[in-house]
């Protein structure tokens, strides 16, 4: 069964590798992974982590990981990716 793709918008504050943790503008901190099919490629990280440029992703669930996969992700102010 497929699971329905989720939506998080926050700020990028640990990054390692294709890894991130996320803080969201409200709620809990999660942690993600990238697709090797989203927009964004893990070098692409630091430079957001170090902006504080506010992100949202679209994830899934993924049985056995602590972390959201994501699919899509995008700056929040709409001016890119």
């Amino acid at each position: 069964m497929k699971s329905a793709l989720k939506t998080m918008t926050g700020t990028i504050t640990i990054v390692q590798e294709g890894r991130f943790k996320m803080e969201p503008e409200d709620g809990q901190p999660m942690l993600f992974v990238l697709a090797p099919s989203a927009p964004v490629e893990p070098q692409d990280l630091p430079g957001l982590q170090r902006s504080q440029a506010r992100v949202t992703v679209h994830y899934k669930d993924a049985d056995g990981l602590i972390a959201g996969i994501v699919q899509d992700m995008w700056l929040a102010d709409g001016t890119g990716r």
